[in-house]
Order: C-alpha cells, then sequence, then structure tokens
C-alpha cells in the first residue's frame, strides 16, 4: 500500500495526477481514489494527498470513473513508483489518449464598477447566454458520442467472443464428422475381413483323418 506521499516525489505525483485527470477528470477522481483505498493500493493520506494537488491542476471533466485493465496497469506502475521501486519510465508511457477533456466552462462577469448602456449590457447578456448554451450543448455531445463509442466497443467484444465460440463450434463439428468417417472405414475394412474370412473358411479342405 501506498501509506505517505512527500514532498520528495512531487513529480512523480503531478505526472501520475495528469494520466488519471486526463482519463477520468476532476469529477471522478475522488471515487477512483475511494476505490484504489478499498482494495488496499493507497492509504487516506495519500488519496487526500492527491485531491489537494488536484484542486489547482488544470480542470478535466470525465465521463466515467473507470479505468481500462492497461490504464490501471499503468496507474498501478505510478504506485509502485512513488513506494520506492524502480520502474522504467517507458514503461509508464501511454500508448492513447485519455477520454476526458479540458473543462471550457467560464462565465464571463459584467464588472459592476463599469457603465454599460442597458442596450449593450442587453446584447452582452444575450450572447454570454448563447455561448454558455452552446459549451453545454458540446459538452452534452462529447458525453453521448463517448458513452456510443463505448458500446460500439463493448459490442465489437461480444462479436469477437461470439466468432470466436462459433470457431470452436466449426473446429468441434469437423472432428465429429472426421471420428464417424473413421468409424465408417473402420467398419468397412471389418466387413472385408469379415467376408475374407468366410470365403477362406468355405474353401478350406475337409479334415479327413
Amino acid at each position: 500500500m501506498l501509506e505517505e506521499l512527500n514532498d520528495t516525489s512531487v513529480e512523480i505525483q503531478r505526472k501520475w495526477l495528469k494520466f488519471l485527470l486526463e482519463r477520468v477528470g476532476h469529477n471522478h477522481l475522488p471515487r477512483l481514489l475511494n476505490y484504489y483505498k478499498s482494495i488496499g493500493w493507497i492509504s487516506e493520506s495519500a488519496a487526500g494527498r492527491m485531491l489537494e494537488i488536484a484542486s489547482i491542476e488544470k480542470r478535466y471533466k470525465g465521463i466515467s470513473w473507470t479505468l481500462s485493465a492497461e490504464e490501471q496497469r499503468i496507474s498501478r506502475l505510478y504506485i509502485e513508483k512513488l513506494k520506492g521501486r524502480e520502474i522504467e519510465d517507458s514503461l509508464l508511457n501511454v500508448p492513447f489518449p485519455g477520454k476526458a477533456r479540458p473543462d471550457i466552462e467560464q462565465r464571463i462577469e459584467i464588472r459592476q464598477t463599469e457603465y454599460m448602456h442597458p442596450v449593450e449590457k442587453q446584447k452582452m447578456e444575450v450572447r454570454i447566454h448563447r455561448r454558455e448554451v452552446t459549451i453545454n450543448n458540446l459538452e452534452q455531445e462529447l458525453e453521448e458520442n463517448y458513452a456510443e463509442i463505448g458500446k460500439l466497443k463493448e459490442r465489437i467484444r461480444e462479436l469477437e467472443k461470439a466468432l470466436d465460440e462459433s470457431g470452436k463450434e466449426l473446429k468441434r463439428n469437423k472432428i465429429y464428422m472426421e471420428i464417424m468417417d473413421q468409424n465408417i472405414r473402420i467398419k468397412k475394412i471389418d466387413h472385408k475381413l469379415y467376408d475374407k474370412d468366410q470365403v477362406k473358411h468355405r474353401a478350406k479342405p475337409p479334415n479327413l483323418s
């Protein structure tokens, strides 16, 4: 278990944190860290330290708290490295990008100390509202696209499994047919041997002694 995070490993901590944030985002990071605590990978103290650092990092928004098997493997290597184990940096390279995206929700504030004509103020408020609606629509569309991609990947895995099972079934059928064919050939040979034995028996002269 990773018990403590100290200032001597801040660079590794931030690299691991960036790796996680780019996949689950700030919104799902607490749940992922709670999972790591529940399975004994990190302590309460280490989880708190990660959340503390995350509060000052670039904001990301994720669609899920779960990681793939390969991502979990890399995350585990980061933990081992933070525990003091020698881990090659090449083993921490990520071959694919994360699904989380920068949290681009920003609000434009009107300074109350500056005078603005009511008509101009209304126009600006309309533009701000449209901008927020557009951003929200884009985020929703991204989440829907990622969810659809997840469903398609799951369907691909199901089809690959079905294909593998069908291949095994075809192989079993082929073996069964071959066994049947061999049994038929054995029976034919047995019949031939039986016929020859009968002919030989009939052709043998009687014993006259």
